[in-house]
């Protein structure tokens, strides 16, 4: 949202009250994000709109259709009106309307360019006119499809970067109540296996039994705590990145009998922005995960390290490998679009390099300027 310049792109609720304001939207309407977030959509609609239930009707149809699309005059902050085309897309969660996004357009120039035009021909003759009119349409459907395009685009970008800000909150939550709940239910089973043993320790068989029991709940315990680590690691709100990456990789390492090699390069004085760390950190996690599934591998090495302007993160492993040829034929897995959609979040790219019998490489590489102006909250 916040390399968009030229599109307003404004979140609201399923009330019409302003959740998220781009940049774009600051340009075009005048009032900042902080003005903007906690007011009605009726900021920007002009008062025979409003009067007339235009923001609510235009909510109605996006609620039933899916999107709601027009074309009308909206309200700079200074009080001036502009033309412009906008789309309402409704968003649902598990089937639930929870709010709308918003995407507008200034077609000032155009209506005025038209309005120069339809004067212009009124000073030629028919033929003429004809013919400029059919080059006219053509570039219209041009111009509107390339337009489609690229708000299906910025579209799909914003409903990405929604959904998975709300796979890492679930992730969080669910991590959570693991850790508090089931967690210490294990904790407590474990206690009272030890109590039984030190009860029970003139009877040489039940005592055995007991231990039994208490290295599989030993056991059970270690595995619940691995699960609640890769759902969302504590430390990385903590402690950032770079000692997040080193507990998992040493947990990972110890969890699946795999010698890791770890290499980290500190990447600034300062902390790297939320996003950032939290992309990267999975990603690695994907990576690694594969590697347990399918590498059968003996040694994998992981490197953090900052050059050329770029962070770069590297997994790479010396196991079977694969064709990637015929991966593609094959289509790629979930585990790997959501590895190049995390990238892309970062305006990075991913690369991954594999042979069969010759191992995989995954390579991440994600601009320093992006991860620098947003630790600034730019």
């Amino acid at each position: 949202m916040e390399k968009v310049t030229n599109f307003a792109i404004v979140f609201q609720d399923v009330s019409g009250i302003i959740q998220e304001w781009n940049v774009g939207a600051e340009n075009l309407f005048g009032w900042s994000r902080d003005e903007a977030i906690g007011q009605s959509i009726h900021l920007f609609f002009t008062p025979t709109d409003r009067a007339n239930g235009e923001p609510e009707k235009e909510m109605s149809r996006a609620a039933a259709k899916g999107k709601a699309e027009d074309e009308r005059w909206h309200l700079r902050r200074d009080g001036s009106l502009f033309y412009a085309s906008g789309l309402l897309h409704a968003i649902y969660e598990e089937g639930v309307l929870g709010g709308y996004v918003k995407i507008v357009r200034d077609l000032t120039e155009r209506v005025s360019l038209e309005a120069a035009l339809h004067d212009a021909r009124n000073f030629i003759d028919t033929k003429v006119f004809e013919r400029t009119s059919e080059l006219n349409e053509h570039y219209k459907v041009l111009t509107l499809e390339a337009d489609k395009r690229e708000r299906d685009l910025i579209l799909h970008s914003a409903l990405v970067r929604r959904v998975l800000i709300t796979q890492e909150d679930e992730r969080k939550r669910i991590a959570r109540d693991l850790h508090d709940h089931l967690g210490q239910k294990m904790t407590g089973l474990r206690l009272m296996i030890a109590n039984l043993k030190t009860a029970l320790e003139k009877d040489e068989k039940l005592r055995d039994g007991i231990e039994k029991l208490g290295t599989l709940a030993g056991d059970i315990d270690s595995d619940l705590s691995f699960l609640v680590w890769e759902l969302r690691p504590a430390t990385i709100d903590e402690l950032g990145l770079e000692d997040t990456l080193e507990n998992f990789v040493n947990e990972w390492s110890r969890q699946f009998e795999i010698p890791v090699d770890l290499k980290i390069e500190r990447i600034a004085d300062k902390d790297l922005p939320s996003v950032a760390e939290i992309n990267l950190y999975r990603i690695v996690q994907e990576a690694m995960n594969n590697i347990a599934k399918y590498a059968s591998c003996t040694k994998v090495t992981v490197t953090l390290t900052k050059a050329d302007n770029s962070i770069l993160v590297t997994v790479k492993d010396n196991g079977v490998g694969f064709d990637p040829e015929r991966k593609k034929s094959h289509g790629k897995g979930l585990g790997l679009l959501g590895m190049g959609e995390r990238a892309s979040i970062l305006q990075g790219k991913l690369e991954i390099e594999s042979a069969e019998g010759k191992g995989t490489t995954v390579r991440v590489q994600v601009p320093a300027l992006f991860v620098d102006a947003a630790a600034a909250g730019l």
